[in-house]
């Protein structure tokens, strides 16, 4: 499996006002060696979601791919020697977010709770996946909600209210706000412009300085008003290769590189990991990955 890293570095180098792109090789890189450390990995499921948070308190998995990345997912964390995951996050039901986490929930890993964004679908997909999810607790996600991984590390529910606010899953997606001390990352799920937009008027934080995109890069999420307010430096793409949808779609890319936000894509680099630290800010923050350099 291909990786690309990214580190905020604290001791060895200036503040920088700018990104600066320091090595293309796997291994060469820095740690933060002052306050707490969080990884975030972006893994490769091909056309999907699948975000592992972690920290050293609680530890939360975002989907987990289509039901064929599942194996993809639990190796992943096996080599990560990942033992418990204390939120399994299902941001809504559609196959390419839940079908993987089948297969964590069926693994040796222990998983303490389980949020949705408590919408059915009629698939086989989604009653295989909630007939494991109901062998442990489960919450339906909430705007407002905050989990506290660590003393310097929350991560808060955007989306979706309830009762739920629309009828479309991607709508409904949990969309959350991950903040490291003076570092965030936004994860949207699904979400497209009516979520965007709820989110823009209930007056919650989402300024970040990581934004994973929408719905894959579609050209129905991230509204000029959203990218405004988010003001992301960084953008994550989760999609696969020469997907059937098209993801991502030109006119998102457009924006995105138009603000000169760097933007990095699993179908281009892989598995993305990035560490951020919880007396980091986002200019202190260093890419070692391969951007999207140009309207493709």
């Amino acid at each position: 499996m291909r990786v690309r890293r990214i580190y905020c570095i604290l001791m060895m180098l200036p503040l920088l006002s700018s990104v600066a792109v320091v090595s293309t090789s796997f291994d060469r890189y820095v740690y933060a060696s002052d306050g707490e450390s969080i990884t975030v990995h972006f893994i490769d499921v091909g056309q999907g979601d699948s975000i592992f948070i972690d920290t050293s308190g609680l530890d939360v998995l975002v989907d987990g791919g289509s039901r064929t990345a599942g194996d993809t997912v639990v190796e992943y964390l096996n080599n990560l020697s990942v033992v418990k995951i204390d939120l399994v996050v299902a941001t809504h039901m559609d196959a390419d977010h839940i079908g993987g986490l089948i297969a964590v929930l069926s693994s040796t890993i222990q998983v303490d709770e389980v949020p949705t964004n408590d919408q059915t679908h009629d698939s086989k997909t989604y009653e295989d996946f909630m007939a494991l999810a109901k062998t442990h607790p489960v919450k339906a996600a909430q705007r407002g909600d905050t989990y506290i991984l660590t003393q310097n590390v929350n991560l808060t529910i955007l989306n979706p209210v309830q009762p739920l606010e629309f009828d479309d899953q991607n709508e409904n997606s949990v969309a959350m706000r991950l903040q490291i001390g003076g570092s965030s990352f936004l994860l949207m799920g699904d979400t497209e412009a009516s979520a965007e937009s709820s989110i823009l008027q209930s007056g919650l934080e989402i300024d970040s300085d990581v934004l994973k995109v929408g719905h894959h890069g579609s050209r129905y999420s991230t509204t000029e008003a959203f990218l405004n307010a988010v003001s992301p430096s960084i953008a994550v793409i989760s999609a696969g290769e020469d997907n059937q949808f098209g993801h991502p779609h030109q006119e998102t890319l457009d924006k995105l590189l138009g603000r000169g936000i760097n933007v990095y894509a699993t179908y281009q680099s892989g598995t993305i990991v990035m560490s951020a630290n919880s007396s980091c800010g986002k200019e202190r923050v260093l890419h070692i990955l391969q951007k999207i350099e140009k309207q493709i």
